[in-house]
């Protein structure tokens, strides 16, 4: 005798059978006891997940002599035909090979006879969605009232592509993918009934690469019968199935998370020198990486995760101590790693480059931990004032000047040592600086300071938007060449001497790039809530920031 596949010889043949689909099953067994049975129906689902099954099991209900019942016999002539596909009552059709208009009309004409054996006369129609527009409304009037001995099956992966028409006529039931579990359960009777030994994580492998699909994972299991024959570990299914060993997998994020990139390079050399392909391997880290994730959030989220146990308890280890921003991080940037490894012409010298950049991904600072430091430099800063020696001491007659730090989002032009006169008395120069009181507001400040600016030639700061911040004249210039110029003339001695006859002792003066264009577009929303939390207001003022852009640490980008 030939032999029969493992996808057809064990085909449910009842809807008890059928895994998966109860919400399907459960309908059509109610319609079948309640004699509601509709005269058409649209089965849609991803391939391999029961709709064809599920059509000849409502066909053989139908047709069975005890029935119609839910539960068919098996054994009348009836039941025996359509398990066999021989039954003339039922007429399966291939939706690609004949979508004509010549077609439809043959169809048309046979449905006016009635069924040879049975009650019903039932066409399937397999993928559908492949008739043409005019085989589709020439359909239309039969398929809306078609004579009481007939019912149409239809069937398709692909449900956008039937006109409305066709949905308005028809009961539609969505199949879904088969969760691993069902699929596991189904493919461990096989292995039973073929007398093949396999272990439960074996039948994982088999069942997560179906993806969904059960007749794809009965396929699977075949072909590793085949190489494996009655005693089949592991790794004969990963070497079968091309997947790639998890332990590669594990050492990979444990290398990842530890920093250590050249023993990552080394397994990806390994990966190579097996054999597998990189799209493969980068698709499976991946997943692992979301494993871990999901592994940390909460034991209830591990139903989520189809991993065996050892596996779990393996990613937890390796995932302890670790903050979960580092997680979420490393996965968007494999994520955009994976994308250009499917790409790439040399996809394992873009894995490395990837490995060598998400091994020194470390966790974002924590808000206190950067407040913290802002208050040191604070009080630094408080307590140097001008010619202070920034360390070391001012021993053995040396001179040791101190430079101001700047932190922000802003580019800014720091003013060269020498224009920068220390003490309290104004250089030299060619125009004298104007003398103002004590309590002179910044408006006549900036006044005094925009006429000397001028008597002297210079003509760029004069023009531009000022501000004061502690000891420090901000001055906003537009960006190009208003900006060069005025980098150019800040570093004049004279406009320093001046700068600080007016403002005082100190006064530095600082170049900001003006907002209009260098801000981004900002959620006016979100800038609100940054613009009034009381840790970015005291962020801003220590360091004399402005608010450009605003970006979400928590989406993973490890370059922000």
């Amino acid at each position: 005798m030939a032999y029969l596949a493992i996808a057809r010889k064990y085909r449910p043949a009842t809807f008890d059978e059928i895994v998966g689909q109860d919400h399907v099953t459960r309908t059509l067994r109610n319609a079948i006891e309640r004699q509601r049975i509709h005269h058409a129906y649209l089965f849609c689902g991803a391939r391999g997940v029961g709709k064809t099954t599920a059509a000849r099991a409502l066909a053989k209900s139908l047709n069975c002599e005890k029935g119609p019942t839910a539960d068919p016999c098996g054994e009348c002539p009836s039941c025996i035909d359509i398990s066999r596909g021989t039954s003339p009552d039922l007429i399966e059709i291939d939706g690609a090979s004949n979508n004509s208009v010549d077609n439809i009309r043959e169809l048309r004409e046979s449905v006016r006879f009635a069924p040879s054996q049975g009650r019903k006369k039932i066409y399937l129609v397999d993928e559908v969605h492949m008739l043409s527009n005019a085989a589709f409304n020439a359909l239309l009037k039969t398929l809306e009232e078609p004579p009481e001995h007939v019912i149409f099956l239809f069937a398709t992966t692909e449900p956008h592509k039937i006109p409305d028409t066709i949905l308005s006529r028809v009961q539609r039931f969505d199949f879904k993918r088969i969760p691993v579990t069902g699929v596991v359960q189904r493919l461990g009777s096989i292995a039973e009934q073929e007398g093949v030994s396999i272990s439960e994580s074996g039948l994982r492998l088999i069942a997560r690469a179906g993806e969904g699909s059960m007749r794809d994972s009965q396929s699977l299991l075949d072909k590793v019968i085949s190489f494996g024959g009655e005693e089949i570990d592991d790794a004969s299914i990963a070497d079968v199935l091309g997947l790639v060993d998890r332990r590669l997998l594990h050492d990979m994020l444990a290398h990842l998370l530890r920093g250590e990139a050249d023993q990552a390079i080394d397994l990806i050399a390994r990966v190579h020198e097996l054999g597998f392909e990189m799209q493969q391997f980068s698709a499976e880290l991946l997943e692992w990486v979301r494993h871990a994730t999901m592994a940390r959030l909460s034991p209830s989220v591990h139903k989520h995760l189809d991993l065996p146990e050892d596996d779990l308890q393996r990613l937890l280890e390796v995932t302890e101590g670790v903050p979960e921003d580092v997680l979420h991080r490393l996965f968007h940037a494999l994520l955009t790693n994976h994308e250009q490894v499917v790409r790439a012409s040399r996809p394992r010298m873009v894995m490395e480059m990837a490995v060598a950049r998400v091994a020194g991904i470390k966790p974002a600072e924590a808000l206190p931990q950067l407040l913290a430091r802002l208050e040191s430099l604070e009080k630094r800063l408080r307590g140097r004032g001008p010619g202070v020696p920034s360390g070391g001491g001012g021993g053995g007659g040396g001179h040791t000047t101190s430079r101001r730090v700047e932190r922000g989002p802003q580019r800014r032009h720091r003013m060269p040592h020498a224009a920068r006169p220390s003490g309290g008395r104004a250089s030299r120069s060619r125009a004298a600086s104007p003398r103002l009181e004590p309590d002179a507001s910044d408006d006549d400040r900036w006044a005094a300071f925009q006429k000397v600016l001028h008597q002297v030639g210079v003509t760029a700061l004069p023009q531009a938007t000022p501000r004061r911040e502690r000891k420090a004249l901000v001055l906003t210039v537009a960006k190009g060449r208003a900006l060069a110029t005025a980098r150019r003339e800040a570093e004049n001695p004279e406009v320093g001497a001046h700068l600080q006859a007016i403002y005082g002792p100190g006064f530095e003066l600082r170049l900001v790039e003006s907002l209009a264009s260098q801000r981004r577009d900002i959620d006016p929303g979100l800038e609100q809530k940054v613009l009034s939390d009381p840790a970015c207001q005291r962020i801003m003022r220590t360091l004399g920031a402005t608010l450009v852009d605003i970006t979400d640490l928590s989406s993973g980008d490890p370059e922000e």
